[in-house]
């Protein structure tokens, strides 16, 4: 495929971001160590670095000899848990950086972690179909899933006990302490998020589907706006009608927002479905984000080692 910039006439100016870091180790996942400013980043390397808005240094935490590609933190524990390719789940003490535990996988790896820190329960799946349930209370005991879940990926943890599971049924919503299935909803995609009226962010390459489990049924599904492609000796942007891939997104009260391969972060009301802003935030490819606990910050880091925290 080959895109002829002059033939483009619409062009947009475009503000040069201010980073809070760089890195030249790409960056695999960001996740929040408090309530907002300080976060975990983590890389292909095996490190771990503790990074704080208002400083351009990173403090390293860990370094376990292991490509991560996911985490999850247990702020009460002061843990960290590391997908990783050869190692499966490494449990790190970010105190010193000592390895806890490892938790192993099938002769395999898994790139995504889910963990609710009320109830210690941390899963995730792995690339041969299997998946993977620890209660971290309770000495990382495995928690037997029934058969209708084989093949299924846990998504979400509810304080409550339900684990969101997606796969090719749907989603379907199973309790690990009254081992019952709660419901059932047929979807397409994989699940990214969940609400506090337990719908849906489902993601399904270059659309993502807001589902409405009281109505079950997709209220809207929408795409990224058309690709911006800089310029640097104009350091304008011109607009592509290619729609790219979004590869990640989080609901909030009032807001989705997505980010994709366009290397762009939107803004969607909830309710509609409508495009409140687009925000040019990296200039490589995005490679995960988190949100604050007070859900008016939001954190993205990319594969060419950058990190930006934006205001919401």
């Amino acid at each position: 495929m080959s895109i002829i910039l002059w033939s483009c006439k619409q062009e947009v100016s475009i503000k040069k971001g201010r980073f809070t870091a760089v890195n030249p180790v790409s960056y695999t996942d960001v996740i929040y160590k408090g309530d907002r400013d300080t976060v975990f980043v983590s890389g292909f390397d095996g490190k771990i670095h503790e990074i704080i808005k208002s400083e351009t240094k990173q403090q390293q935490i860990a370094a376990i000899g292991d490509e991560i590609y996911a985490m999850a933190y247990d702020k009460r524990k002061s843990r960290l848990y590391a997908a990783t390719l050869n190692s499966g789940i490494v449990v790190v003490n970010t105190k010193d950086g000592s390895v806890v535990k490892q938790l192993h996988l099938k002769n395999t790896w898994a790139k995504q972690l889910t963990y609710n820190s009320h109830n210690g329960i941390l899963a995730t799946y792995d690339f041969k179909g299997s998946h993977y349930v620890w209660n971290t209370n309770e000495d990382f005991n495995a928690i037997e899933t029934p058969k209708v879940l084989q093949g299924t990926h846990p998504r979400y943890i509810r304080d409550n006990g339900d684990i969101f599971f997606d796969g090719k049924q749907g989603v379907i919503v199973w309790n690990y302490k009254t081992k019952t299935i709660i419901q059932k909803n047929k979807t397409s995609g994989h699940l990214i998020d969940v609400d506090n009226q337990n719908n849906y962010l489902m993601l399904s390459g270059k659309e993502f589907s807001f589902f409405d489990t009281k109505a079950d049924s997709i209220m809207y599904s929408q795409q990224h706006p058309d690709w911006s492609i800089y310029v640097a000796d104009k350091d304008t942007t011109v607009k592509v009608p290619l729609h790219l891939e979004i590869i990640s997104g989080i609901i909030t009260t009032n807001t989705i927002y997505t980010c994709g391969l366009d290397k762009s972060l939107c803004q969607w009301d909830k309710k509609s479905g409508e495009l409140i802003s687009t925000y040019t935030v990296l200039k490589n490819t995005p490679s995960a984000m988190d949100i604050a606990k007070d859900k008016r910050q939001l954190v993205i880091v990319d594969l060419g080692g950058n990190i930006q925290f934006k205001e919401l």
